[in-house]
């Protein structure tokens, strides 16, 4: 008798529901307060948790009985200073977290009945959240497979206008590099870096991947030496049409020599760019790396999506993104430069 056919369960939260469990801007203050300090208000000038009521007439609001400091959930988070409700901002992470190719500005605008550009500074500070702590730990490890590959941000030349084409040249001639480490069977870290020098490359590979990881690369010469840094490296020749290969001769307890996992990272933020965005302009690059990151591994479709939103509400606090710093001179302030 045949098997019945078994699916994958379903794990992502239906949005009428979860609009109704944050239909009020109560219903996410008490939440986010759960989240954040446990459900004991806590300051976040002097870390005392010894707080009364400050305003009567608006729940939510603390005063420090040793600092005096005023303060609400919302302070020293991504959202503090907001004028924006809080349960809006619960509409909008469930957006973030559950789209695989992302949401516009423009579209999440209209769903929020906010101005575009509002939507925008929003959409960004969560991005800035999403990248909260994607460098404080090593890929890899003995007999673990970290593979690294890069791709490029920019757009096709042919359909640029001939004062936009920039220098002359093929392929990444002119445009952002992105490079990206993907653990097989983990997390993957991906940064805008400056150029694909070998010295830039493998400066970035030291200082995210433990000594003794076997390396999965492709062909590329920026590759070239960085078993002499404490590394093992399988490479596969893409210009000779090779995606996989079996090395059973070689000491390594994962055989397949591929770079399949970081390629399918590089597929999910194009079809971001190509599906919703359009464009990524340098400056802003890295924090949408960021979000297709985030949606890789703490995003990822096996978590339902209050975990998700848990994930992005613990990368939340402690870290702000102000208008100025957002929209200043600094051309690119989050590009990562290696060394």
């Amino acid at each position: 008798m045949e098997k019945p056919k078994q699916y994958k369960k379903n794990t992502a939260m239906s949005e009428d529901a979860y609009r109704e469990k944050f239909s009020t801007n109560e219903a996410a203050r008490k939440y986010l307060e759960d989240k954040i300090w446990q459900g004991v208000p806590k300051c976040p000038k002097c870390g005392c948790i010894r707080t009364h009521e400050w305003r009567k007439d608006k729940p939510g609001y603390y005063r420090c009985n040793k600092c005096k400091n005023q303060f609400d959930v919302k302070a020293d988070t991504v959202f503090e200073g907001t004028h924006i409700a809080l349960r809006k901002w619960f509409v909008a992470w469930y957006y973030m977290v559950t789209d695989r190719k992302g949401i516009s500005s423009m579209a999440l605008s209209k769903k929020l009945g906010i101005c575009q550009k509002t939507a925008w500074f929003l959409e960004q500070r969560i991005r800035h959240a999403m990248g909260t702590g994607k460098y404080d730990y090593m890929l890899g490890g003995m007999n673990k497979v970290v593979e690294n590959d890069s791709t490029y941000a920019g757009g096709k030349k042919k359909n640029k206008h001939t004062n936009k084409k920039g220098p002359k040249g093929s392929g990444p001639v002119g445009k952002a590099v992105i490079f990206g480490m993907a653990e097989r069977g983990g997390k993957v870290k991906s940064m805008v870096i400056p150029n694909e020098y070998r010295a830039t490359i493998q400066n970035a590979i030291m200082q995210n991947v433990e000594k003794g990881t076997l390396l999965n690369t492709d062909e590329g010469r920026q590759f070239i030496g960085i078993e002499k840094f404490g590394y093992y490296r399988n490479s596969v020749n893409h210009k000779a049409k090779e995606y996989v290969r079996y090395d059973s001769a070689k000491p390594f307890v994962d055989k397949m020599a591929c770079t399949n996992s970081i390629e399918s990272v590089w597929a999910l933020l194009k079809r971001g760019f190509y599906g919703t965005f359009h464009k990524f302009s340098l400056k802003h690059l890295q924090r949408y790396v960021d979000e297709f990151d985030f949606r890789w591994n703490e995003g990822n479709c096996k978590y339902t999506t209050m975990q998700r939103v848990d994930a992005l509400i613990d990368k939340s606090y402690g870290k702000r993104l102000t208008w100025k710093a957002l929209v200043g001179k600094n051309r690119c302030p989050e590009m990562i430069v290696p060394g």
